[in-house]
């Protein structure tokens, strides 16, 4: 049978990916930090980190970047690099992580700020990569996919925060979603719809940008200079939901933040996330999540330490 397109389990290349990637977790964070600098150090694991707010300069392999808002960066292990925020602050979520799952993955520590060698962790250094897709990622990351996979990375580190039971098994397959995003931007925007992805990314930005207001759709799909049903049609496409439920789902995103990492009342947090009411906001939290504001931020976590 010749390998084909049309979606159909078994028939896709990146089916080869599923025989051995097997991510682990190991640490995670969201926090909002001062101005910041990790001098030259190398890791035993993979870094990601997504620049969500802020400014700073990163060095790996010898190659300097600048760090922009919705910049990405992919850290391999064994990879010297320097990493520096600018004052006032900057939001970088980030994540540590194994491609493949082993035995000794479970070790946990930080690495210090100067360390290169590691000739008595080598058994801990994760496996080389470079025959596998993931093999030639280094450095900064930019593509249309970015903010979803900033999205993935802080639910990620949410998941983690929860602590919850089979929390490893859904982080891991948040990571299998992020990989899936980074090669679906690395591998470009399908001509069919090169014309309006930048802009319904646009309209996108758009809506989280403004969640906490009384906006409106059609507002969204002028942006895009499309009828509100051909924007819709095209929305739910790209994102897989409509721009409706894209919209509360952004709002809910925004208020799991704010309950884990604020000491705002679910009153507060329900008008800051655009909600009328705290029991609009509570029937729209247990429609998504499964369970209430209330039940959601009893399970909130510890805060982690930097990259």
């Amino acid at each position: 049978m010749q390998e084909t397109s049309s979606g159909i389990p078994g028939l896709c290349r990146d089916i080869e990916t599923l025989g051995y990637l097997r991510p682990y977790v190991r640490q995670c964070g969201d926090e909002r930090r001062p101005a910041w600098r990790i001098e030259t150090r190398c890791l035993l694991d993979y870094l990601l980190v997504y620049i969500a707010e802020g400014r700073g300069q990163f060095e790996i392999a010898g190659r300097r970047y600048a760090a922009e808002p919705n910049d990405l960066f992919w850290i391999p292990p064994n990879t010297p690099h320097t990493m520096e925020g600018f004052p006032p602050s900057m939001l970088c979520p980030y994540i540590h992580f194994d491609l493949i799952y082993r035995e000794v993955s479970h070790w946990d520590f930080s690495v210090p700020d100067g360390m290169t060698d590691f000739s008595e962790l080598e058994p801990l250094m994760h496996p080389d990569m470079s025959h596998t897709p993931f093999g030639d990622l280094r450095g900064r990351i930019r593509s249309y996919t970015n903010r979803r996979v900033g999205d993935l990375v802080r639910e990620v580190c949410r998941e983690s925060a929860r602590a919850q039971p089979y929390a490893f098994m859904r982080t891991s397959g948040l990571m299998m979603e992020i990989f899936a995003e980074i090669m679906r931007g690395r591998h470009g925007i399908p001509a069919e719809y090169h014309t309006h992805i930048p802009l319904l990314e646009e309209a996108a930005g758009y809506l989280r940008e403004h969640c906490h207001e009384d906006i409106s759709i059609a507002v969204a799909a002028e942006l895009c200079r499309l009828s509100p049903s051909y924007f819709r049609r095209l929305f739910s496409q790209h994102f897989g939901y409509s721009p409706r439920l894209y919209l509360r789902r952004t709002r809910i995103q925004k208020a799991k933040r704010l309950m884990i990492g604020s000491i705002f009342n679910l009153t507060e947090i329900a008008r800051m996330c655009g909600f009328a009411t705290v029991h609009s906001f509570s029937r729209a939290f247990r429609a998504v999540e499964g369970l209430s504001p209330s039940e959601y931020r009893q399970c909130g976590g510890a805060k982690s330490p930097q990259p």
